[in-house]
């Protein structure tokens, strides 16, 4: 078992994060720009934070989210986004993994940034197959 803390700059909200286009005249979602910038630039804090530390966890994880923001913004805005750059960046195989989420806001005006800490739970024992 083990952990991983981030510090990342703060994500796009949402409501920035995805468009529809209708090009082919079959609508169809697609990342903005801002968003794809911004997992490019956290992707690399991520590698740079990790300092050939690589781990990838392959157990359940409970992951703690704390967002310091400059003005308000729901606190579910960013989840998603997170999520998936840390499934990207192969921190977990896949965000089902995730078994416990814990997200926190507050204001910060001078460092706006996302606070991210990854740990491993403990397997649970399991029974052989066929056993009540």
């Amino acid at each position: 078992m083990g952990n991983l803390k981030f510090v990342l700059d703060l994500p796009p909200s949402i409501n920035q994060t995805y468009a529809v286009s209708n090009r082919t005249g079959k609508s169809k979602f697609y990342k903005r720009r801002i968003v794809q910038n911004w997992e490019y630039t956290a992707g690399y804090q991520i590698k740079h934070q990790w300092k050939g530390k690589r781990i990838t966890f392959l157990g359940k994880v409970k992951i703690e989210i704390n967002l310091f923001h400059q003005r308000g913004r729901d606190i579910d805005a960013s989840i998603k986004v997170i999520l998936d750059l840390l499934q990207h960046m192969r921190i977990y195989q896949n965000d089902s993994q995730a078994v416990s989420l814990l997200v926190t806001k507050s204001k910060d005006l001078k460092n706006p940034r996302c606070e991210i800490i990854i740990e491993e739970l403990p397997q649970s024992p399991c029974l052989p197959a066929g056993r009540p």
